[in-house]
Protein backbone atom coordinates (compact mmCIF):
# COMPACT_ATOMS: atom_id res chain seq x y z
CA UNK A 1 0.00 0.00 0.00
CA UNK A 2 1.64 3.79 -1.00
CA UNK A 3 1.73 6.22 1.18
CA UNK A 4 -1.31 8.22 -0.88
CA UNK A 5 -3.47 5.39 -0.99
CA UNK A 6 -3.26 5.26 2.98
CA UNK A 7 -3.82 8.74 3.02
CA UNK A 8 -6.84 8.04 1.51
CA UNK A 9 -8.14 5.47 3.30
CA UNK A 10 -7.06 7.78 6.52
CA UNK A 11 -9.39 10.69 5.25
CA UNK A 12 -12.42 8.33 4.26
CA UNK A 13 -12.16 6.80 7.19
CA UNK A 14 -12.13 10.29 9.15
CA UNK A 15 -14.96 11.43 7.28
CA UNK A 16 -16.74 8.08 7.67
CA UNK A 17 -16.25 8.47 11.59
CA UNK A 18 -17.21 12.21 11.44
CA UNK A 19 -20.67 11.22 9.78
CA UNK A 20 -21.31 8.36 12.38
CA UNK A 21 -20.89 10.73 14.79
CA UNK A 22 -22.98 13.29 13.55
CA UNK A 23 -25.60 11.03 12.45
CA UNK A 24 -25.42 9.93 16.12
CA UNK A 25 -25.87 13.25 17.41
CA UNK A 26 -29.26 13.88 15.88
CA UNK A 27 -30.53 10.74 16.72
CA UNK A 28 -29.72 11.94 20.28
CA UNK A 29 -31.16 15.27 19.66
CA UNK A 30 -34.40 13.85 18.32
CA UNK A 31 -34.80 11.32 20.82
CA UNK A 32 -34.37 13.75 23.55
CA UNK A 33 -36.35 15.89 22.32
CA UNK A 34 -39.20 13.36 21.75
CA UNK A 35 -38.90 12.18 25.97
CA UNK A 36 -39.41 16.11 26.63
CA UNK A 37 -42.41 16.32 24.09
CA UNK A 38 -44.34 13.43 25.67
CA UNK A 39 -43.01 14.49 29.51
CA UNK A 40 -44.41 18.02 28.44
CA UNK A 41 -47.52 16.76 27.68
CA UNK A 42 -48.48 14.47 30.15
CA UNK A 43 -47.84 17.77 32.74
CA UNK A 44 -45.77 15.96 35.32
CA UNK A 45 -43.28 18.62 36.39
CA UNK A 46 -41.71 15.95 38.19
CA UNK A 47 -40.32 12.95 36.88
CA UNK A 48 -39.88 15.89 33.52
CA UNK A 49 -36.95 16.75 36.04
CA UNK A 50 -36.00 13.55 36.74
CA UNK A 51 -36.24 12.55 33.48
CA UNK A 52 -34.28 15.27 31.66
CA UNK A 53 -31.56 14.92 33.95
CA UNK A 54 -30.87 11.49 33.17
CA UNK A 55 -30.93 11.87 29.47
CA UNK A 56 -28.61 14.45 29.73
CA UNK A 57 -26.37 12.26 32.00
CA UNK A 58 -26.57 9.53 28.81
CA UNK A 59 -25.55 12.45 26.27
CA UNK A 60 -22.82 12.98 28.54
CA UNK A 61 -21.66 9.78 28.83
CA UNK A 62 -21.78 9.29 24.83
CA UNK A 63 -20.20 12.22 24.13
CA UNK A 64 -17.45 11.80 26.31
CA UNK A 65 -17.16 8.28 25.34
CA UNK A 66 -16.91 9.31 21.21
CA UNK A 67 -14.28 12.18 22.55
CA UNK A 68 -12.24 9.56 24.12
CA UNK A 69 -12.49 6.95 20.99
CA UNK A 70 -11.80 9.64 18.77
CA UNK A 71 -8.87 10.95 20.11
CA UNK A 72 -7.05 7.68 21.00
CA UNK A 73 -7.74 6.53 17.00
CA UNK A 74 -6.33 10.22 16.08
CA UNK A 75 -3.35 9.34 18.82
CA UNK A 76 -3.29 5.89 17.09
CA UNK A 77 -2.95 6.92 13.14
CA UNK A 78 -1.09 10.60 14.03
CA UNK A 79 2.87 8.85 13.31
CA UNK A 80 1.59 7.23 10.29
CA UNK A 81 -0.52 9.79 8.64
CA UNK A 82 2.77 12.16 9.22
Amino acid sequence: MSREQFIAGAVRARAMLALIVVKSVFALVFVVEQQWARARASGDRGSESVEKAVLVAIGLAIALGLAVAIRAAVQKYQAQIN
